[in-house]
């Protein structure tokens, strides 16, 4: 950061003037990427092959030298480095059009002529001339005949040759090369394929499956064919719920446990690999093809399990979902008259409408450029005008991703805009070759052809979804769209003009809503609604209802539109009615009506009134057993309102409990969601009664998997739904009791199942036996497990030895200690306020940094850094510091501005809660902060501290994520703690500050002490994005707490080892790592606190060596010691304690309470002398099958 910093504030010394009154651009820009006129800094960062990294500074726009690239033609003038401005490039300046283009048509210009790049510099006499290779200009049919073309594939492909260079994710740079056609990259590819280990993470097996089963399909080599069956079976084995996470494991919450930018290419894999003769799982290939089948012309292959998304924002899923469809119609026999071939192309034409809003996406949008550029060449002959209005369009992207290596990076990609990535981005070029099965060559003799399913998913109606033509109108005539634009008929211009300030007529919101892509025609039916929706799905108002057009396109004949408008009104249901409801009824009622509108149209019922819903009851609950995870969730929704009603539960609740009982699916539900126990929790008590037997009946009897047929382990997803059965039954009426029974049948040898929930509930909700038990457990078995757990970690906290900016709250061992005995009823060991300075008075200087190291305001998050101080300030920090001769003002805290002014609301993400005792942050600000840089100082009176307690010193800038902006504190002159940035990701509800260690200890017990601080004002309350407007924001206060330690002495690491199960050879020798479903939690050993005293043990001992086997121990060999070893002497003692407070015996078992390790022991003499044998543990579901413990060697000391 420091050298970012610097970097920043070198470049903002030199150039700078005020703004220029006239716009730069004269025209709207094609692409929303475009560079803004206003934004301090902004980066282009590669010049193409170039080699040149450049920035643009205002006034709009100063071009600079960033980087530039090692043996580049730009290194090798030798005249050319970071920090220099370049005036003009071949007599050009930067003007009127975004700099992008402009700097790729230079680029363009130069390669077609002579090479030559011409830079004029500031304050140089002499340009520099930087000479690229000549290549000529693209054709009008680019990237087909056209010799600039051939070239750059010929550049990328030698480049993917070469022994120093990557071959892309997983191989991706191999799909290249096998696109371009050629024998000489073909022959490469096959040596790799033939090898190419398979991989585990479905990132991998996506991106370098696709070319390893290219290659057998133009190869037809055996040794590549056993490979790919490998990658297969690795592939089977990670598929839970149909599809794919990243990293291949059974994952809950992330992306409801799939991650389709990784699975989406997996499915394109296997269905090459059946078209190879691999042996395919048919569930694992049937149930992909239906789940991913079923986003396409639906809107846009969402992130995870889910439904599709809306909005022009895809990051590469839809050109990835496009491809597989290529594949599935490479498969079937019916080939492009199939199902699949449509689902294809209304996939790829997706990248036309939204390639104006290119560059964005989940961690930088440079994945989705590579998948919607190969997306759009399999349309170069089905829809030439637009595929040339996207090629032509986006050429400067293309041309200034190039290295001058032969690679490619992906501009403005982000973190893809590398060559490990980039190596796929020039699929643009060769995709139209159709030299791949998944872009248009026809089968080869190694291809297998495979009846695939005719309708994988839905209804006739819902094949209609998959079409590239428009909805006819009324007259049965279609729009012509073949003359479409991107100027004009792409996403953003498209909105700019449809949500402009001229309302469009109900003629062209019926244009609109008659379109092919769903996209639009879901923004149309927005609109009608008076709606404006945006690329991502944002709503502000849009004008008014129309009422008429609602009606109309809710009749229409045709799915699409009618599924557009109940999707709007769905997410509008203000404007439901009566007539509404029930034509949601007619299309949940009909049998042929499409499943994505029963899916809208059921969630739809479920908006309406009691009274509406329930004569529904018995068409809805069976839905709850739909096969489509979509209807099942949606009637689940719809029930949701009458699930407890007395006229319905009985009927409703079991029914949602079988659901639930049979669902491991996130996405479909995880227990009975909140608003079901809502309703349960004012249901008559048969309700309540019901619902109790239901979910108990749902735990009980919870069939989830815990191993998929192909041998995924499915255990996290299986507990993770069991257990949000659990919490269900814990909040309904009686629920609590009910729990504890049988989660303790279930779990025998566990200490308390689920005890987050016990232990957050309201105890006034427990029947008696429950209440009666639940103190004993936390106070003889909950304690003294979390003080062994925690012991290492609790010693120097109570011994004021940690240094942290982060002084306890969630996770701090302590304050979790502390939480366990405020559940027994303890409350003594809480935080409490010990000196209030919240609104204390201070001495308090402010000021901006020299202009050297002013840093504009949208280049920082947290604006803390290194800044020269005011002169005579120096030491500002010191004890003897005369800060009124210094020219400080005095005021009470807390200090605060917000857009140049004292804030009279909470700022910051603070809440008018937020005054403790957790966040302070919405204590009344007393004084204005007015500067960047802030300066405090003031000295405080301190009452005695006493023995056993702790202390720390809180910071009052909010414990939300994102606020505060860095801090540095001093106690009499010593600095305590510096923080260099706000709250963070994660940060909510921890506390900010430091703790005060033994040596600050010492400043307290002086009686006063000086506190001084520094710290800096923000413009955001984003914890990672940059700000966007110059708004002013922050506040500051500090006060000191106090918390009285609470028992965790050794007694309590001691009875730990009756509570707590441990692990053992012989719960080792159970292990499998092969065998999904063992249960690492049976097996374990319990010590029952029966003493069993062993005279053979009992005594001193010391370490002396390490053995394998015990056989192999050799007293009279030199011994080299014990690496790593647990101790070096111990001593037993009767009643099973030992010399080190962490290990417990009992006849011939060592227990390891630090790592709860259950240790044989063997006391054995040899050649007269005492030694004993003792395992060294390291048990763990991790080790190999057959693994064993080695053994450490003491000796007696007594001997």
């Amino acid at each position: 950061m420091i050298i970012r910093i610097a970097l920043l504030i070198a470049l903002f010394s030199v150039g700078i003037a005020a703004a220029q009154e006239e716009s730069f651009y004269k025209n709207p820009g094609l692409f929303s990427t475009r560079p803004s006129e206003t934004k301090s800094v902004q980066e282009i960062k590669r010049f193409g092959p170039v080699g040149l990294g450049l920035e643009l500074h205002q006034p709009a726009f100063v071009l600079k030298i960033k980087t530039v690239e090692k043996g580049s033609p730009a290194e090798t003038t030798g005249r050319l480095q970071p920090g220099q401005v370049i005036e003009r490039i071949n007599g050009q300046t930067l003007a009127n059009i975004d700099p992008r283009i402009q700097l790729g048509q230079i680029l363009a210009e130069a390669e077609s002529s002579d090479g030559r790049v011409e830079l004029v510099l500031q304050g140089e006499e002499n340009s520099v001339i930087v000479q690229v290779p000549v290549l000529g200009r693209y054709s009008k049919t680019w990237p087909l005949n056209c010799e600039k073309s051939d070239k750059i594939v010929r550049q990328v492909s030698d480049y993917l040759r070469r022994p120093d260079s990557t071959e892309g994710l997983g191989g991706v740079g191999m799909l290249f090369l096998l696109s371009t056609g050629e024998s000489e990259d073909l022959e490469f590819v096959r040596n790799w394929a033939r090898v190419a280990p398979a991989h585990s993470y479905p990132w991998y097996v996506g991106y370098g499956g696709i070319p390893l089963a290219e290659c057998y399909l133009r190869t037809g080599d055996p040794e590549i064919f056993e490979n790919i069956q490998k990658w297969v079976d690795s592939a089977a084995k990670t598929q839970h719920n149909d599809a794919w996470a990243g990293r291949g494991s059974a994952l809950t919450g992330y992306g409801s446990g799939h991650l389709n930018a990784a699975g989406t290419h997996v499915l394109t894999f296997l269905l090459l690999a059946k078209e190879c003769g691999a042996n395919v799982p048919d569930r694992t290939l049937n149930g992909a093809l239906r789940h991913f089948y079923r986003y396409a012309g639906r809107g846009n292959n969402p992130y995870g399990d889910d439904r599709p998304f809306t909005g022009f924002v895809d990051n590469g899923k839809n050109g990835k979902l496009a491809i597989a469809m290529a594949a599935a119609a490479a498969l079937t026999p019916q080939g492009d008259d199939s199902v699949y071939a449509r689902a294809r192309d209304v996939c790829a034409m997706q990248s036309f409408y939204s390639t104006t809003f290119m560059l964005h996406g989940h961690t930088g949008g440079g994945i989705g450029e590579i998948w919607r550029s190969a997306a759009m060449g399999l349309l170069y002959e089905k829809k030439p005008n637009q595929y040339r209005e996207f090629m032509d369009n986006r050429q400067w992207h293309y041309d200034l991703s190039r290295r001058f290596d032969g690679s490619f990076g992906i501009l403005g990609g982000s973190g893809y805009d590398k060559e490990l990535w980039g190596v796929a981005l020039p699929l643009a070029y060769t995709m139209p070759r159709k030299t791949l099965r998944i872009s248009g060559a026809p089968r080869t003799k190694y291809s297998k052809p495979f009846l695939l399913p005719e309708q994988p998913w839905g209804t006739d109606a819902d094949d209609k979804f998959l079409s590239l033509e428009p909805v006819p109108e009324s007259d049965g005539k279609q729009q012509d769209l073949s003359g479409e634009t991107l100027a004009r008929d792409s996403s953003l211009p498209f909105l700019r003009r449809f949500h402009g300030d001229i309302q469009p007529s109900d003629d062209e919101v019926r244009q609109y809503m008659l379109h092919p892509d769903f996209n639009i025609r879901n923004i149309a039916a927005f609109k009608v609604l008076g709606v404006n929706c945006g690329y991502i799905g944002k709503k502000t108002a849009g004008g008014q209802v129309r009422q008429a057009l609602l009606m109309e396109f809710l009749k229409h004949n045709d799915p699409r539109v009618r599924r557009a408008m109940f999707g709007a009104v769905m997410d509008r249901p203000d404007n439901l009615t009566p007539e509404i409801f029930e034509l949601a009824v007619s299309a949940v009622r009909d049998p042929s009506e499409s499943w994505f509108i029963k899916d809208a149209a059921i969630r739809l019922i479920g908006r309406g009134s009691v009274d509406q819903i329930l004569p529904l009851v018995d068409l809805l609950v069976p839905y709850l057993q739909h096969e489509e995870a979509w209807l099942r969730n949606a009637a689940l929704t719809a029930l949701t309102p009458v699930a407890a009603d007395d006229r319905c539960y009985e009927r409703v609740l079991p029914a949602m409990g079988e659901l639930v009982r049979n669902n491991q699916r996130v996405s479909v539900t995880h227990g009975f969601a909140p608003a079901i126990r809502a309703k349960i929790k004012t249901a008559s008590s048969a309700a309540q009664r019901l619902a109790t037997k239901t979910l108990k009946e749902t735990y009980t009897g919870y069939a989830g998997l815990k191993t998929s047929a192909a041998g995924q382990n499915l255990r996290p997803t299986y507990d993770y739904h069991l257990e949000a059965i659990a919490a269900s039954l814990a909040d309904v009426p009686g629920g609590f009791d009910v729990l504890y029974k049988i989660a303790r049948d279930k779990y025998p040898n566990e200490i308390l199942p689920y005890k987050e929930i016990f232990l957050a509930a309201d105890s006034s909700q427990f029947g008696s036996e429950l209440k009666q038990a639940i103190n004993p457990i936390i106070m003889n078995e909950l304690i003294p497990e979390f003080v062994g757990r925690n012991r290492k970690r609790l010693i120097p906290l109570a011994a004021n030895q940690v240094v942290t900016e982060w002084p306890g709250g969630r996770g701090e061992p302590m304050d979790e200690l502390v939480a366990l005995y405020e559940r027994a009823g303890h409350k003594q060991f809480g935080w409490n306020m010990f000196v209030d300075l919240r609104n204390a008075s201070w001495s308090f200087f402010s000021f901006d940094p020299i202009p050297s190291e002013h840093v504009p305001f949208d280049q920082l998050v947290s604006r803390y850094r290194a800044v020269s101080l005011p002169g005579g300030m120096n030491n500002w920090f010191s004890i003897n510091f005369d800060a009124e001769k210094a020219g400080w003002k005095t005021g009470n805290s807390p200090f605060g501005n917000y857009d140049g002014k004292i804030p009279h609301r909470p700022i910051t993400k603070c809440s008018d809660s937020c005054v403790g005792p957790g966040c302070y942050g919405a204590t009344p600000i007393n004084s204005l902060w007015q500067k960047e840089v802030l300066l405090l100082r003031g000295t405080f009176k301190i009452p005695p501290i006493k023995e056993g307690f702790r202390y720390r010193l809180r910071v009052n800038t909010g414990e939300h994520v994102g606020a505060g902006g860095g801090h540095l504190i001093y106690l009499n002159g010593k600095k305590l703690i510096e923080s260099k940035q706000g709250g963070g990701r994660g940060s909510g509800g921890r506390p900010k500050g430091a703790l005060i260690t033994e040596e600050f200890r010492e400043e307290l017990k002086r009686g006063e002490v000086t506190i001084a601080v520094k710290t800096f004002i923000r413009y955001n309350d984003k914890y990672s994005t940059l700000p966007s407007s110059r708004l002013a924001q922050g506040k500051f206060s500090l006060h000191f707490d106090e918390q009285q330690l609470p028992p965790m002495g050794d007694e309590l690491v001691f009875k730990s080892a009756n509570v707590v199960p441990m692990l053992s050879s012989a719960w080792q020798e159970k292990q499998d790592p092969e065998v999904a479903e063992n249960d690492p939690n049976e097996n374990l050993f319990r010590y029952d606190g029966t003493f069993v005293s062993n005279s053979r043990v009992k005594g001193a001992w010391k370490l002396i060596a390490e053995v394998a086997e015990i056989s192999q121990f050799d007293p009279s060999k030199k011994r080299t010691g014990v690496r790593n070893s647990p101790f070096t002497t111990i001593e037993f003692h009767d009643g099973g304690t030992t010399s080190e407070p962490t290990w417990a015996w009992s006849d011939q078992t060592l227990m390891d309470l630090n790592r709860y390790q259950a240790l044989k022991m063997k006391a054995i003499d040899i050649a007269g002398d005492k030694y004993l044998f003792v395992e060294s543990g390291g048990f763990s579901q991790r080790n190999k099958l057959g693994w064993k413990s080695r053994w450490h060697v003491l000796e007696s000391v007594e001997r």
